[in-house]
């Protein structure tokens, strides 16, 4: 199916909202594990060098955690307020943090490898936006450059709809809350109240509401193909372990390693 959504910019006021407390909201994320993944990922696969574009990077949990890594690192992201807090962080100075959408990147490469950690892709709400993001990346890479992003599901989006999570920090209790939206398969909306203590009688609310879109293995590989990729390995990920082979109704998430290849396929409307 064609997703119908409305323009993804209705996500950015999720992420603006929480900006600061982004972190506390994602403390149970462990992305150490999934920043040596990724960087296990581009050992196997093999990239031609260490230049990376971290696209959705957020506060820069992954950004930094790659750069450490040894990789020289751009991390990209469409919410000042998050990027706000990552240039904050210890290693910031490493890092080429940068205010873009991946629908419309800049020049800013070339690259060796890119990256979409945390699946940043659920928020473009059409094929077309797809497709915009994939050529967008092409373009930022070297000839034999590898894109690795992870995606959600099926499965895993119906079951986000129903998710009722309570994460009681103590002086922090966030609420996580799932409802299915109408305008497209398995699409999602997810709402996060957090409730921050301000003394012995008071807690402060605040409520962002984010709206999640799902992509079937049809539609990316339609995309990826349409700007100059070619699929190498797509990866199920089932209880932190990385599976050869996707199942859509009891996998987390798909994991999808493409390469691009030596000619990227004409933008439509470009000589």
């Amino acid at each position: 199916m064609v997703n119908e959504g409305t323009d993804n910019t209705s996500a950015k006021p999720y992420y603006d909202g929480l900006g600061h407390q982004y972190d506390v909201v994602t403390r149970a994320q462990q992305y150490e594990i999934w920043v040596q993944m990724y960087a296990d990922l581009i050992e196997w696969h093999g990239a031609p060098g260490k230049r990376l574009l971290d696209i959705g990077c957020g506060t820069g949990k992954s950004a930094l955690g790659l750069s450490q890594l040894g990789f020289q690192v751009t991390g990209v992201d469409f919410s000042e307020s998050m990027l706000d807090v990552a240039r904050t962080k210890p290693g910031a100075d490493a890092v080429n943090f940068v205010l873009a959408d991946i629908r419309e990147l800049p020049e800013l490469g070339p690259f060796d490898v890119a990256t979409t950690m945390g699946e940043p892709l659920i928020h473009l709400s059409r094929d077309s936006e797809l497709e915009d993001s994939f050529r967008g990346v092409a373009r930022s890479l070297e000839p034999g450059g590898l894109f690795i992003f992870d995606l959600p599901t099926a499965g895993y989006a119906d079951r986000l709809s129903k998710w009722r999570v309570i994460d009681d920090g103590g002086d922090v209790i966030v609420l996580w809350r799932g409802a299915p939206r109408d305008d497209g398969d398995h699409a999602v909306d997810v709402t996060v109240d957090t409730f921050t203590k301000v003394d012995d009688e008071n807690w402060h609310r605040t409520s962002e509401t984010l709206p999640c879109y799902y992509f079937s293995p049809e539609q990316v590989e339609r995309a990826l193909r349409a700007a100059g990729f070619k699929t190498e390995t797509v990866y199920g990920l089932y209880q932190g372990v990385l599976q050869e082979s996707v199942d859509e109704e009891l996998h987390r998430k798909s994991i999808v390693i493409a390469r691009k290849t030596f000619r990227s396929a004409a933008v439509p409307g470009t000589a």
